[in-house]
């Protein structure tokens, strides 16, 4: 697996460089560690530009080498980029010309005005990527592993090739999966708003989401054991993965995105952004289908609007 780490110095990337880490110590990695720093442009009235410079020049160095010392003893290959320009960009364009599997990288903050905040690094990567995408969020104090994963699985493509990723990483006997399916509650809508229909999901609704999940959760059970399957009924599915991934503590959720438009950029109500913005731990966004042929076609029978 090629991964690219981006670094910057902070606490949350050196959870991310963690993070790598623990995944290293079971599953052959190669990353690509990167630094983007800003340049400003040299002229007769910026005397201090050069200096500048030289600073960034020094401090991305020395948090650049930090990150590959913790790494060296546990990937296959750790090698180094440091870039000038815009950060997003930067990380981009490197993440498809290195053909990088995974992107994982730190989320700086999580306060209120962050969670709906549009542009931060972390949102903007793993909106934009075309690869899968880690984003860490976690205290310094807490283990950065994948003991605790919850799977947000609809029958859809993207979710079934998710649950394909995960399996081909090699994990803790003892790590405990929970792949959660929730059966919405339709809606009425009302001129420019809606309301919740008055009739609820009958039990036929919701038997064929409940058994393409326990479907799921029997096969990923052969590898690990402490696997379950929970049917939740809600009237938003974000919040519903969100309430589950808080009661069950997971160290992780696992989502997949079916959108390969920019469309999704904008798609605030989408899923797999809120959860990426709600999530009380890190995020797995899954973009492992892209690279399958033929998956741009969904089952007719998908239980519920497919994680974008």
């Amino acid at each position: 697996m090629k991964i690219l780490l981006p670094v910057d110095g902070s606490d949350a990337a050196e959870a991310a460089v963690d993070f790598v880490c623990s995944l290293a110590e079971d599953n052959p990695v190669d990353v690509i560690i990167v630094m983007v720093v800003y340049e400003p442009v040299k002229s007769d009235l910026q005397l201090w530009a050069t200096q500048w410079t030289e600073q960034q020049r020094q401090r991305a160095e020395k948090i650049i080498e930090l990150a590959k010392q913790s790494l060296e003893s546990h990937c296959q290959s750790v090698s180094t980029v440091r870039e000038t320009g815009s950060i997003v960009p930067c990380i981009l364009d490197l993440a498809k010309k290195s053909k990088a599997d995974l992107i994982v990288l730190g989320a700086k903050d999580h306060s209120a005005v962050h969670r709906v905040a549009l542009g931060s690094v972390s949102d903007t990567v793993a909106t934009r990527a075309e690869c899968s995408v880690v984003v860490i969020r976690s205290s310094k104090s807490e283990k950065h592993q994948l003991d605790s994963v919850l799977i947000a699985f609809d029958k859809s493509v993207a979710s079934r090739e998710a649950v394909t990723e995960l399996m081909q990483l090699k994990l803790s006997h003892d790590a405990r999966i929970r792949v959660v399916s929730i059966a919405q509650t339709p809606y009425i809508y009302v001129g420019d708003g809606y309301v919740n229909s008055p009739k609820g999901l009958t039990p036929d609704q919701i038997v064929p989401i409940s058994e393409a999940a326990e479907r799921i959760a029997s096969q990923i059970s052969d590898h690990f054991p402490q696997t379950q399957s929970v049917i939740l009924v809600a009237d938003h599915v974000g919040d519903a993965i969100i309430e589950a991934a808080n009661a069950g503590k997971a160290d992780i959720i696992l989502v997949g995105d079916a959108s390969r438009s920019w469309v999704g950029e904008f798609f605030l109500g989408s899923t797999c952004k809120h959860v990426l913005r709600h999530a009380p731990c890190s995020v797995w966004i899954s973009r492992h289908h892209w690279k399958t042929e033929g998956s741009k076609k969904e089952p007719a029978d998908a239980a519920t609007t497919s994680i974008t």
